[in-house]
């Protein structure tokens, strides 16, 4: 069945190692990888793999602490046993979490910026409902597990570098598989309080976080001039397909 998009760009997505051998490979800034739990002298978030929205991941500074989180984890249903040998251990850069939404259109030949946002997680987000001292008494454990999106505008200084990576990984996933991304994509990133930004994730498809530029997306405004947004954008690149007979070049 025909697709908008590159399908074979899925296949790298759903690989971290690919994921990340991409990102660096476009020059982009990422978290250190730990292969070896025994190895972990630094804070680490550990992640698993497919698209579970945060379910499950945990924070862990040593060996110990990693063992007894995955303990934890398997008790409270949020892991298996079987899962464990396949636990991604990311450094935990600390920042703000910020997802830029692109899209890439092969008829225009351009990289456009259309929106971003950053997630709201459970349990994390909540902590700081609790005193301290209560976190404290009561041993909290919390996990990622993403239940919404929360639009941002960015600190302007930073804008230059945001379009640059975006052009830099277009330009590497038509290396890795021509015509590269075709559509929309997603960086997802933290930026630290020196406004360093550090790309831990890419998805190669329309996201969540997409939604809440509906309409409101200071970006995709500036650019259009009107209410644009992803749906839209895909809608009219396909239109744009048809009218010039074109369309075979955006499908796969």
């Amino acid at each position: 069945v025909p697709m908008f998009g590159n399908r074979t760009l899925l296949s790298w997505e759903v690989d971290r190692e690919k994921q990340r051998e991409w990102l660096r490979r476009a020059g982009l800034k990422t978290p250190r990888i730990f292969r070896d739990p025994e190895r972990i002298d630094r804070l680490v978030i550990a992640k698993f793999p497919g698209a579970k929205g945060g379910k499950g991941y945990f924070l862990a500074d040593s060996p110990e602490t990693f063992r007894e989180k995955v303990e934890e984890m398997i008790r409270r249903g949020h892991l298996r046993s079987e899962d464990v040998e396949r636990i991604y251990l990311q450094e935990y850069i600390l920042g703000v979490n910020a997802y830029f939404q692109y899209f890439h259109s092969i008829l225009l030949g351009d990289v456009e910026l259309l929106g971003m946002d950053k997630r709201y997680e459970s349990a994390v987000d909540g902590i700081g409902r609790i005193p301290a001292a209560e976190q404290l008494r009561i041993g909290l454990n919390p996990t990622y597990t993403i239940v919404g999106n929360i639009p941002i505008t960015l600190r302007e200084s930073l804008l230059p570098e945001v379009l640059r990576m975006g052009d830099a990984t277009v330009k590497v996933s038509k290396e890795i598989s021509s015509p590269g991304i075709i559509g929309p994509f997603c960086l997802e990133t933290i930026i630290t309080d020196n406004l360093e930004i550090f790309a831990f994730e890419i998805s190669t498809r329309i996201v969540a976080g997409s939604n809440v530029g509906i309409g409101t997306s200071p970006y995709a405004y500036l650019r259009y001039g009107e209410g644009m947004y992803m749906g839209r954008r895909i809608a009219r690149e396909i239109r744009l397909g048809i009218e010039s007979e074109s369309l075979e070049r955006i499908v796969s």
